[in-house]
């Protein structure tokens, strides 16, 4: 199933509210509009409640049922200065508390 933007955005909220995520964002293949079928949603997540491998393993799970997707999140900035203004070039904001 292809997701529209609007739709993960309709779908996290209730997710990310429950968790106490701060902000997420959308990047990859589905923010540049190069999704498929088969793509997976990549989301960046910022600030909020989630402490822990345990925690962010609950929100990732919560997401991949909201979603009916695989989900890869990453919790900071890459390192390499490429990798990172690529990320913030191509990010969409779908969630802020």
């Amino acid at each position: 199933m292809l997701l529209t933007i609007p739709a993960v955005k309709e779908r996290i909220a209730p997710v990310c509210k429950a968790h106490g995520v701060a902000k997420v964002y959308l990047f990859g293949s589905y923010a540049r509009g190069e999704a498929t079928e088969e793509s997976d949603v990549d989301l960046h997540i910022e600030g909020g409640r989630i402490q822990g491998l345990f925690e962010l393993s609950g929100f990732r799970q919560d997401i991949v049922e909201a979603l009916e997707k695989d989900v890869d999140i990453i919790t900071c900035m890459p390192k390499p200065p490429h990798f990172r203004e690529n990320l913030e070039r191509e990010e969409i904001l779908l969630y802020a508390n």
